[in-house]
């Protein structure tokens, strides 16, 4: 598979554009489960050698899509050193309750456990945008204190709990409603759980 240096490169970015956009194309066409690496291949126009030079078989391309996708969402909406604050944390809710909302609109019922895959990876990286929020807001470096772990998986699956319901459901309250009572609930538990006073 490329390496990160190798990824800088135009013509492997341009590559792997290719593979993302043709899988994405047939994701909603015929749904994952339906589709080969040789479909995806034979969409972006390569062969199937350059597809495992990029990416183990169609999950890792999947986990890299999700990935990426939320990484850029963050980076956009919350830049490198945001710190942890109510407000900041109502719009990280935010991210996860759109991707979750999107992720209903094109995901097919009879994609069997391509959803749950696709729900855990999101959940995992929220968790380890969380643990990291964390460990900063409380100033321990490299230690991972037990009370932050505790925080993060609360919060993470509180968050992305919370958005499943709401996205399957009504959908009422209106998302921003929704999340800001949400982030209320959860940022006493912070304060009590880490000792970590959010500011407003």
């Amino acid at each position: 598979m490329a390496t990160a240096g190798e990824r800088t490169d135009p013509r492997v970015r341009r590559t792997r554009e290719l593979i993302q956009r043709a899988f994405i194309e047939l994701v909603q066409e015929r749904g994952f489960e339906a589709i080969r690496v040789q479909d995806i291949a034979e969409r972006a126009t390569i062969n199937r050698a350059t597809f495992y030079a990029h990416f183990e078989d169609k999950y890792s391309l999947l986990d890299t899509l999700i990935k990426e996708r939320f990484s850029a969402e963050i980076a956009q909406r919350l830049p490198p050193g945001s710190p942890l604050s109510e407000s900041n944390l109502r719009t990280l809710a935010s991210v996860i309750y759109t991707q979750v909302d999107e992720l209903d609109g094109h995901c097919r019922p009879t994609e069997g456990q391509t959803r749950p895959n696709i729900e855990a990876e999101i959940q995992r990286e929220l968790y380890s945008y969380l643990v990291a929020w964390l460990r900063r807001a409380a100033q321990l470096g490299a230690t991972h204190a037990p009370e932050i772990a505790v925080a993060a998986s609360a919060m993470s699956w509180a968050i992305f709990g919370a958005a499943l319901e709401w996205s399957r459901g009504a959908r009422t309250p209106a998302q921003d409603v929704a999340v800001r009572r949400l982030v209320a609930t959860l940022v006493d538990g912070v304060a009590q759980t880490t000792r970590i006073t959010l500011a407003r």
